[in-house]
């Protein structure tokens, strides 16, 4: 009988949870000439989220970054959801200097269709001493898909 509790219960549990995939493009506020675009794939879990994204960068500095962020939504503007979010990055500088990050922000998602909603974030980036020159503001928007 505890066996059939603890199933109804992980089942009922990853039945409110939504994947999410996504496409975006984004902007370096520190170094204009830095413009990307990525690919997300996210799990939500009510108010909570886990996001692993790609991020390309090819103009200004040849980049690729690798990020794991967490957010949790915060407020409701009419349908947006206002989301804060932290999280870690790997750069991989084409150059040699590679390095974590520390990334912290806030996000807005705002429903298009039931399953589309587009996305509008900030993040602010620091990073330890061989990724330094790219710690500064981030500006990301795109679109993402809810299965």
């Amino acid at each position: 009988m505890k066996k059939l509790v603890l199933v109804a219960a992980l089942m009922a549990a990853f039945s409110a949870q939504a994947v999410e995939v996504g496409v975006n493009g984004s902007t370096d506020g520190a170094n204009a000439d830095r413009t990307g675009y990525g690919v997300t794939l996210g799990q939500k879990f009510g108010g909570f989220g886990i996001t692993g994204g790609f991020d390309r960068y090819t103009k200004g500095t040849d980049l690729d970054k690798y990020s794991l962020i967490g957010s949790y939504d915060v407020s409701r503007f009419g349908n947006a959801t206002i989301a804060v979010k932290a999280g870690a990055a790997w750069l991989n500088q084409k150059t040699g200097n590679d390095g974590y990050a520390a990334l912290v922000g806030v996000g807005a998602s705002l429903p298009v269709t039931k399953q589309l909603a587009a996305t509008v974030d900030y993040r602010y980036q620091a990073g330890q001493s061989s990724v330094r020159s790219l710690d500064g503001s981030t500006v990301s928007a795109g679109l993402k898909y809810s299965f």
